[in-house]
């Protein structure tokens, strides 16, 4: 049975030289390939690669998914971004690959029930820059929905440093990607009370510091930061930080407090009934909103009913099926309106004139049955 697979792979930082682009079209000869990016997709055959492979030496975002509902994410961050005991609990949903140069998260879903095609994979692939940025940036939020994630299928999963992350207002970015992954929000709110009441480490946001940054360069890294920009044409923030970083950042603190089953599970209960009350509450609004929204349409309609009545028989004159649909909306809309605003017996006066005028029309008149 046929299956379709799509892939698509960007490059953040730097582009691809004329080597790996060849190098990719040997992979594939109907891929788009650019200087930055790789698409394709298949319904019979497939990549002839690993992705997480082509990832690790090409790209630094990714996605695929195919059309039974499997979806991976992929992120590439330079190798020691996020410590060791952040990334130790197992999970079916996240996967690391690691080597000496980058940490390759790749972000997995086994069944996605909903439909999706490829604008859906498109609208969610632009939020995959920011997610990547704000992992570099020690925004690791993203991780923990993972953890959460895997707690709610398994309350035996491993400990993670407990980090004062705000949980409470959420990006785009993670909203997204909260929705398309299916992370329980009522376990977001139990981690948000959780670190309202618990001891945890302060989370160490990159503070870059251009100018101390520039000053501590060695002749021989400057060099290497002007070869690389002629070479490319540009040079991101990201990878001249990566080209000159001096140690590994991946050394893990000795961390004291730790996010475990057993802290967070007396908060669910709270949680899950704060967030009936909040979905609730918005429910109204959203009901309240659209009221108000029918109210106001209904309002001018009846503003403009002479109007609506000519157009009604302007559509009826067609003589026509789409005209007879057109004159029965125009008729139903009056009808609301004129109900909306206590006055059905002018409606019912109008609507007479209406049958009469239209008397021989029968297919329009059976589209106005219910009005009779």
């Amino acid at each position: 049975m046929s299956e379709y697979q799509y892939y698509k792979f960007e490059r953040l930082d730097g582009y691809l030289d004329a080597k790996a682009r060849q190098a990719l079209r040997s992979i594939s000869s109907r891929a788009e390939i650019s200087a930055t990016s790789f698409q394709v997709y298949y319904t019979y055959s497939d990549l002839k690669a690993e992705p997480f492979e082509l990832m690790l030496k090409y790209f630094d975002i990714g996605f695929y998914y195919v059309d039974w509902g499997s979806i991976d994410a992929y992120i590439k961050l330079p190798a020691g971004t996020l410590p060791e005991a952040l990334l130790g609990f197992s999970s079916d949903g996240l996967h690391v690959h690691e080597n000496d140069e980058w940490q390759l998260l790749i972000f997995s879903l086994e069944e996605y029930d909903e439909y999706f095609d490829d604008e859906h994979a498109d609208d969610f692939f632009q939020y995959l820059a920011g997610l990547r940025s704000g992992l570099m940036q020690g925004d690791w939020r993203l991780v923990y929905f993972m953890w959460l994630k895997a707690f709610d299928c398994n309350d035996e999963v491993e400990r993670v440093p407990l980090i004062q992350f705000e949980f409470g207002h959420i990006s785009e970015e993670l909203q997204a990607f909260a929705t398309l992954y299916d992370i329980p929000l009522a376990l977001v709110k139990a981690l948000a009370m959780v670190l309202n009441g618990q001891p945890s480490h302060q989370a160490k946001r990159a503070q870059f510091q251009f100018d101390t940054w520039l000053n501590n360069l060695t002749e021989a890294e400057k060099d290497t930061l002007l070869r690389t920009l002629f070479e490319q044409g540009q040079l991101t923030c990201h990878q001249a930080l990566a080209l000159t970083r001096k140690e590994s950042a991946n050394i893990d603190e000795a961390y004291q407090y730790w996010l475990t089953p057993d802290l967070i599970s007396p908060f669910i209960e709270q949680a899950q009934s704060q967030l009936q009350q909040e979905q609730a509450a918005v429910l109204v609004k959203e009901m309240a909103l659209e009221k108000a929204e029918k109210e106001k349409a209904l309002t001018d309609i009846y503003n403009q009913r002479e109007r609506c009545w000519q157009q009604a028989q302007e559509q009826a004159d067609r003589t026509c099926a789409s005209g007879y649909d057109g004159a029965s909306r125009y008729l139903h809309q009056l009808f609301e309106a004129y109900q909306f605003k206590n006055d059905v017996a002018a409606f019912e006066h109008s609507f007479k004139h209406f049958v009469v005028a239209n008397s021989s029309r029968k297919a329009l008149l059976n589209r106005l049955s219910d009005l009779l």
